[in-house]
């Protein structure tokens, strides 16, 4: 009889190891495989991250980017974290988007960080769009350059040719056609180019393909050793409300997802002048609306 019970204990102990490697194996290359009711570590309800880059500061005798969080507001998303359907979508909005900013009438939105600070951002874009702000995540571009040489590199397709030099700010962007694996200088290279007939709508495109890539290949499997380094850095480049613990789940969430998961819109429009604020994009509030109601409820 004690043979019996010590072999049936030897049983399910060899059981509970074989589970746990199978889990800890889900875990690490299939996550989006495990039962939502024994997941771990993850988002769990959905979530509007506003994500604010501002602009890079240069050196002025060395042209190199300066590690600060001080720069201009130059680019403005909404992150809508959609758990249950395992989705991101992304929606931009044009930096130069004429919008009324609480308390102080009609402006570009750029202007509501500097009116009244990220709290003055959230409640505009709240009332643009009818959204509740969650989070918010502020970035210097700098940490783009950081996060992909952490993760060797990304894998990128160059739409075209992109040539231009700025001596001013030793800038010399020169990135061929076609499919490169970019190191941390080439993607903001790409990233800031926006010498062309499109200029900034151009310019939000690519920051969207770039923000998807590097979800994604953060997520794979040889990359998930370096999420801690990852986090790590990027805490260190953002002023967030997130907490690390909210960090690391929406990092576990991001590793289920694959590129189609990942859908990116704008705010359209059509160009106009303002004779105080000069060149100004006028947002299609129908259009807006129907992406907001299709893609972000």
């Amino acid at each position: 009889m004690k043979r019996k019970r010590a072999d049936s204990s030897r049983l399910l102990a060899i059981l509970i190891i074989i589970l746990g490697i199978a889990y800890f194996y889900a875990n690490l290359f299939i996550p989006r495989w495990i039962p939502k009711t024994i997941r771990v570590g993850t988002v769990r309800k959905p979530l509007n991250i506003l994500v604010v880059g501002t602009d890079i500061t240069f050196d002025k005798k060395t042209g190199e980017p300066l590690e600060t969080v001080d720069g201009r507001t130059d680019s403005i998303l909404i992150l809508h974290i959609d758990p249950a359907r395992y989705k991101i979508n992304v929606l931009s909005i044009p930096r130069d988007s004429f919008v009324a900013v609480p308390g102080h009438g009609i402006q570009k939105i750029n202007a509501a960080n500097v009116l009244g600070g990220i709290d003055l951002l959230k409640k505009t874009l709240s009332e643009l769009t009818g959204l509740k702000i969650d989070n918010y995540i502020e970035v210097n571009p700098y940490v783009v350059i950081k996060l992909v040489d952490i993760l060797g590199g990304i894998k990128l397709y160059v739409e075209k040719d992109m040539v231009y030099t700025d001596r001013a700010q030793n800038l010399h962007i020169n990135l061929k056609q076609g499919w490169h694996r970019l190191n941390g200088k080439e993607t903001q290279d790409y990233l800031r180019f926006r010498h062309d007939m499109f200029g900034d709508i151009g310019r939000i495109e690519r920051q969207q393909k770039v923000l998807q890539t590097i979800f994604v290949t953060l997520a794979s499997p040889s990359n998930i050793v370096k999420s801690p380094l990852a986090i790590k850095t990027a805490t260190n480049y953002v002023k967030t409300d997130l907490s690390l613990g909210q960090l690391v789940r929406l990092a576990n969430f991001v590793r289920m997802l694959s590129g189609r998961d990942f859908h990116s819109f704008m705010a359209g429009g059509e160009p106009g002048a303002s004779s105080f604020s000069g060149s100004i994009w006028l947002i299609n509030k129908i259009d807006l609306e129907t992406i907001i109601e299709e893609n972000f409820r």
